[in-house]
């Protein structure tokens, strides 16, 4: 990273070597300030601040001035002597005479005393001091963050804080003094603005947000009555750091280090300009290093009083002195926030604003360099040279904020007599992670990165990143096991996983696909060559739509797997066809190439790919498709519904239907192709296997029930002779698609939906948490559709389609369903749907109800996209969804 050392500005640089000390001040102020260069030029008094030593003025020093001006002239004088100090202190700053932290605890003493000066003319007034002030790194124009504290409430002491904040806080013709936020105290805005020492312990013992607990680590007594102040912050320090931080807090913490991130993006693209200008919330900014050290002083403070320091750079040299953060990674992290912290104060005095965006105008980014000593070279200008030094420290930021919390971890594991993190200290921080069996976490991380094998080294470089991503995933215990293990099946073959050293997007995708559950990472275990898929879609997003191939090419594949292979084995080759490309479609869909709703398409394409390359070759027998199958809507997890039609012997059409279904649905060491599922044949599990054409019209123009004639919908050719399956799909369009539906088909229809609601969903269990019989499930939604299928059908062809969602538009189209009615029952078949997949990922089960245990619900909540409150929020939106569609669905199917 490029030297950061205190720099001084260009002017003062360029001074003659003569020049007298305040002269060089005075220069370096007029090149950074306008407005104190102003003050300068129309304040006598102000040159005096330029003279005196290179040491910023004591607290005492700087007590004395202002109480003189105060006594002799009021909140008026004590304004402009408030500027004047400032003045002095930014004088040294520019002149590169004393450090940032230096300067910031000088602005915070100027600040306590002038709160001191106004809250003690009111006996029993206390001041606390929060954020920045609390912690004494003020900037030059920060919000003051305080909270009013007494022993007891009375009107005397609720005006004088609202005196204080009116004096300091408001304008007139001096200015303001300073900008004071009281929004930190309890209940915010709409809390009281003063409170006793027990209405404050009363409430963060009982009411608090634990972001509340984590704002308590600056709280500092500032001004006024000591004795409330000082009670105040000693009483709440074992609340804060709590020597056993608890489940509900651990998710808090979890959820406000996703926030910081969140909230960068959106301060980006409102202001229309780029993350990396916010030098406060952007990545690799002030607030990534603040909120790392605070995050671990949390975890750690309850056991170890000595990092509870309030000011970062104080609590950093603590934690690094206590083997919770690594020498190296403390000493950047240093100079990266002295570097920030100068930065935002350069930004600050231009015009003593409170900004934190770098200038998106050249001239002024250019003054802004030269002011922190960058000089146009033959090479680059100062502008660019100032960019590509700021640049270089948000990445050294972005990349030691994974390894603050991480790196320790993973050394302590792998060298349990060298580093000093505690075991104790590793599995507290597993806990804070999200991690449930930390225990067995710490043994997890330790079998990766322990040993001085080529494997463990590696690992022990890639796991601190990877901790950092898969913590975020659904199930982090299971995606590091599932690490570990493939680490196991990799054995010598470590190339993939050197590659992914120098890619953390391809890292990150990786612990995506393993913290989704146990379906993904027994599968990529089991085809551990498919590691470079994830790799390269991961370091290359815009391969990723090479990741989705169309039937042809499924087809071309899975007859290629098939060719090289000994008879006895030619289907073991299928199989692994199968896992390979249903694992390459779960990759897609993670990395946001492919829509959940597109999903069943092509599992639909990969089924029938499988169904043709078991088939012999040219053979008059076709797999006609049906249920999800037949509507292309297939789910990770579902059967393959299927009826068999030939032209051919039947006892030969029999034994090649038999040896199909084998082939497709054995288990064997290789897995298992697809559930394979002939049922809905006539007759069910009662009649043949397979029929001729004429066997299955006959049957269904005497014999086939109302049900069965509403199963035709799905119909389509999936596999085997083309001519023989469109045959049959002309054949029986008329029973699908019936020139009339009459009451008897139509009170069928809705017995059987009836006996389905009531005997199907397993008991004691709540119907409601149903996906697919529940109220407003999937069944609800497939056969509100197939029955106006069925009844308009045969007049308008763009019913006939095996597809619900193309059903659905097509009858919106043509009005047979208002468009509002369309979407909720759109909405509740794509949302059940991607909801029955991600369960899958879970638990690698077919899944049929929606959890009840909270910490698997928490899980599914956080694999659908919710952050806040993911297991509250997956359940109320389950609930909306169902609702709304049952108020649709149940008309539809049942008429009013």
């Amino acid at each position: 990273m490029t030297d950061l050392s205190p720099r001084i500005s260009s002017i003062s640089q360029e001074s003659p070597p003569a020049a007298s000390q305040p002269e060089r001040r005075r220069a370096a102020v007029t090149a950074a300030s306008r407005t104190l260069a102003e003050l300068l030029e129309t304040d006598p008094e102000g040159e005096a601040f330029l003279a005196g030593p290179r040491d910023l003025p004591t607290p005492g020093e700087t007590r004395a001035r202002l109480t003189r001006a105060y006594t002799a002239g009021g909140i008026a004088a004590l304004k402009a002597a408030k500027r004047k100090e400032v003045l002095g202190i930014a004088a040294r700053d520019l002149a590169g005479e004393v450090p940032v932290d230096a300067v910031g605890r000088s602005l915070a003493d100027v600040a306590d005393i002038c709160l001191d000066l106004v809250a003690s003319a009111t006996p029993g007034l206390g001041v606390v001091a929060m954020g920045k002030l609390g912690a004494r790194e003020l900037n030059y124009y920060s919000d003051i963050d305080i909270m009013f504290v007494v022993d007891e409430i009375s009107d005397d002491v609720v005006r004088a804080a609202e005196r204080l904040l009116r004096e300091l806080g408001g304008g007139g013709a001096e200015g303001q003094a300073f900008i004071i936020d009281v929004d930190l105290r309890p209940e915010g805005r709409s809390g009281p603005l003063v409170r006793s020492l027990e209405s404050f312990l009363e409430y963060y013992r009982r009411w608090c947000e634990p972001w509340e607990l984590q704002a308590l680590i600056k709280a500092r007594a500032a001004a006024g009555a000591r004795r409330p102040a000082e009670a105040l912050v000693e009483a709440t320090r074992p609340l804060v750091f709590a020597t056993d931080v608890s489940a509900d807090r651990v998710a808090a913490i979890r959820k406000m280090k996703e926030r910081v991130e969140q909230h960068a993006m959106k301060s980006a693209r409102k202001s229309r300009t780029y993350e990396s200008y916010d030098v406060k919330l952007g990545p690799g900014g002030i607030r990534d290093i603040e909120f790392a050290v605070q995050l671990l002083q949390l975890v750690h403070g309850g056991s170890d009083e000595s990092v509870r320091d309030p000011a970062t750079l104080d609590a950093l040299a603590a934690l690094v002195e206590g083997g919770y953060v690594a020498d190296d990674d403390g000493a950047g992290l240093d100079v990266a926030y002295r570097w920030l912290r100068t930065v935002e104060h350069r930004l600050q005095l231009w015009q003593e604003r409170r900004v934190r965006h770098l200038p998106r105008d050249h001239g002024d980014l250019t003054r802004l360099a030269r002011v922190l000593g960058f000089m146009d070279s033959p090479a680059a200008s100062a502008a660019e040279r100032f960019d590509q030094a700021h640049a270089g420290v948000l990445r050294d930021v972005r990349s030691r904020f994974e390894k603050l919390f991480y790196r320790p971890m993973v050394e302590a594991l792998a060298d349990p007599s060298g580093p000093r993190l505690s075991r104790q200290a590793v599995v507290e921080r597993l806990r804070v992670l999200g991690f449930r069996d930390t225990e067995r976490a710490a043994r997890t991380l330790e079998g990766l990165v322990s040993g001085t094998s080529r494997r463990a080294k590696l690992f022990g470089v890639l796991s601190p990143a990877f901790m950092r991503f898969i913590a975020a995933t659904p199930l982090p215990d299971a995606g590091l096991f599932a690490f570990l293990r493939l680490g196991e099946a990799m054995g010598s073959r470590l190339d993939v996983f050197g590659a992914l050293r120098d890619n953390p997007a391809g890292l990150e995708l990786l612990a995506r696909v393993l913290g989704s559950g146990r379906f993904l990472g027994e599968m990529l275990e089991q085809v551990p060559e498919e590691l470079t898929l994830i790799a390269d879609t991961g370091g290359a997003p815009d391969r990723g739509p090479s990741l989705l191939k169309d039937r042809e090419q499924l087809m071309h594949e899975a007859f290629a797997t098939l060719e090289w292979r000994v008879p006895e084995r030619r289907l073991d080759g299928l199989r692994r066809f199968k896992r390979r490309e249903v694992l390459r479609l779960a990759v897609a869909e993670l990395a946001g190439v492919l829509p959940s709703e597109s999903v069943g398409a092509h599992l639909a394409d990969l089924a029938d790919s499988c169904l043709e390359a078991a088939l012999p070759a040219d053979v008059p027998f076709a797999v006609i498709a049906m249920g999800k199958l037949g509507g292309r809507e297939l789910g990770y997890s579902s059967d393959l519904d299927v009826m068999f039609v030939h032209r051919m012997e039947p006892a030969d059409a029999e034994r090649l239907a038999e040896e199909l279904l084998r082939s497709i649905g054995e288990v064997t060491p290789e897995g298992q192709t697809f559930r394979i599922d002939p049922a809905l044949r006539p007759e069910g599990k009662s009649g043949p296997l397979t029929r001729t054409l004429k066997s299955y019209v006959e049957y269904y123009a005497r014999w086939a029930e109302p049900w069965e004639h509403q199963a035709l919908i799905k119909r389509r050719l999936a596999a085997g002779l083309k001519d023989l399956g469109d045959e049959f799909v002309a054949a029986t369009n008329h029973f699908a698609f019936p020139s009339e539906l009459p009451d008897s088909w139509r009170q069928q229809i809705r017995h059987l939906k009836a006996r389905m609601e009531r005997e199907r969903i397993p008991r004691r269990t709540d119907p409601r948490r149903n996906l697919k019989l529940g109220p407003g499930g999937l069944s609800d939604v497939e056969f509100a559709t197939q029955l106006l299928q069925l009844e308009y059908g045969h007049r308008w062809p763009e019913l006939q389609t095996s597809n619900t969602l193309d059903a659905l538009r097509a009858a919106a189209k043509l009005e047979l369903i208002a468009d509002d009615a369309r979407e909720r029952l759109e909405a509740a078949f794509v949302f059940l749907s991607r909801l029955r997949d991600r369960l899958h990922f879970l638990t690698g089960r077919p899944a049929e109800m929606l959890p009840d245990k909270p910490e698997e619900l928490e899980a599914l909540g956080v694999a659908l996209g919710y952050r806040d409150q993911p297991r509250q929020q997956v359940e109320e939106e389950y609930l909306r969804i169902t609702r709304r569609a049952r108020k649709v669905a149940e008309p539809l199917i049942y008429g009013d």
